[in-house]
């Protein structure tokens, strides 16, 4: 079995990720369960300008589209949902959002790049008072800028014990070596191979222990195909030989399950 912890849907700038290229690529990469959320939930472009003032979406929107995809393929997809703590932030109509989604809810989604806000802004602890309350685990996007610092993700992970956080990317566009250590030191944070080199991925688990990663990938921002990447295809092929049954069958899909309690 496979759960990709880390897919989009949503139209946004270059990207187009399109539902029936997650189900398609889905079929023939052999992936069972993937986890979603809507890129549409963005607060600001990517040089972060304002949106553009008909952009028609909010965090109400972006995630009643994305569990509608999800009943549409029920047993296939879960949500993260995409949380706006800057423009929007937490709110009753949030929560009536989670009750209507039921058991495809599976977690919340920060993009701090895109909200321009880190997790540690007090801003976002509405959204953690009630990711505790449900026992929703809590994704959030790790980077080199400003924003999305890893040690970020860890401050927020050690300020809030009860709910386990998932540190997306492990510092993308670095060597990892700090999200390594961070995610090693707390037992409520963990790792993604979203764009992780597969030797990152490796030292983790040499280091810390199989528990702490869980697949994930982005599909599909780089297409239909984005499993083709090299480093997918190092994660479904050549890694099995690098750890052991147990411990690779816990990264492809055990450790998603347990956290995320599918």
């Amino acid at each position: 079995m496979i759960i990709d912890t880390h897919v989009h849907t949503g139209v946004f700038g270059k990207y187009d990720m399109k539902p029936e290229y997650v189900i398609d690529s889905m079929k023939r990469y052999g992936i069972d369960y993937s986890l979603l959320s809507p890129i549409t939930g963005v607060e600001f472009q990517s040089d972060h300008s304002p949106l553009p003032a008909d952009w028609r979406y909010n965090q109400i929107i972006a995630n009643r589209e994305a569990i509608d995809f999800a009943r549409e393929n029920d047993g296939k997809i879960g949500i993260l949902a995409w949380c706006r703590p800057r423009l929007e932030g937490f709110n009753d109509e949030f929560v009536r959002l989670i009750d209507e989604g039921g058991e495809y809810i599976k977690g919340l989604k920060f993009h701090p790049y895109h909200s321009m806000l880190p997790i540690t802004d007090p801003q976002n602890e509405p959204y953690l008072a009630f990711a505790a309350e449900r026992g929703l685990p809590v994704a959030v996007h790790s980077s080199n800028d400003e924003f999305s610092q890893p040690r970020f993700v860890y401050e927020a992970a050690k300020s809030h014990p009860n709910i386990n956080f998932i540190m997306v990317h492990m510092g993308l566009i670095s060597d990892n070596n700090e999200a390594i250590e961070l995610i090693g030191s707390l037992p409520n944070l963990y790792g993604d191979t979203t764009w992780v080199k597969p030797e990152s991925g490796l030292k983790l688990i040499r280091k810390y222990g199989a528990n702490k990663l869980l697949f994930g990938t982005d599909n599909p921002i780089d297409g239909p195909d984005t499993y083709a990447h090299p480093f997918y295809k190092v994660y479904f092929g050549k890694f099995r030989e690098w750890v052991s049954h147990d411990d690779y069958e816990l990264l492809m899909h055990g450790n998603a399950e347990r956290i995320f309690n599918l």
